[in-house]
């Protein structure tokens, strides 16, 4: 595989009072910004590549899918979807909302994953991981991407 190097060019402020910036491009897991759009960023039908795999926060995530785990990003709206296909995993699993108050009210923060010792909690913008084992852990977002 070739390496590439992805460049980061800063925005420039022109003497008209106009800025020069160079489309820069985003991690398909967290959104971290990871530097300017390159060549290999788009595939010979248009869309964007998988570069989950520069980024410091989702690369872990890539080799543990190549490991034969199962991910899931849990998101405000993903989260009735992540929930209803790790229930009809086998053996079965407990899913359940994960409520916490947010500004002085109650409210769905996460999701629990499996009962007592072994049970995990994701929170939104978390990747949750079920190993081949079938044991569940917990990828926690990038600081950025925590409310």
């Amino acid at each position: 595989m070739t390496t590439r190097i992805r460049t980061t060019t800063p925005d420039r402020l022109n003497p008209d009072g106009s800025t020069t910036f160079h489309l820069k491009r985003c991690c398909n897991g967290c959104g971290q910004k990871l530097g300017d759009v390159a060549d290999w960023d788009v595939d010979d039908h248009g869309n964007l590549t998988d570069v989950r795999d520069e980024c410091p926060n989702c690369a872990p995530l890539v080799e543990l899918e190549a490991a034969g785990c199962k991910t899931w990003q849990l998101t405000p709206r993903s989260i009735a979807r992540v929930a209803d296909q790790i229930d009809r995993l086998r053996p079965w699993v407990f899913t359940k909302g994960y409520w916490q108050e947010v500004d002085g009210k109650l409210q769905v923060v996460g999701l629990r994953i499996g009962e007592g010792e072994t049970r995990v909690v994701a929170f939104f913008d978390d990747w949750i991981i079920r190993h081949p084992d079938d044991r569940f852990s917990v990828h926690a977002a990038p600081e950025e991407a925590q409310r």
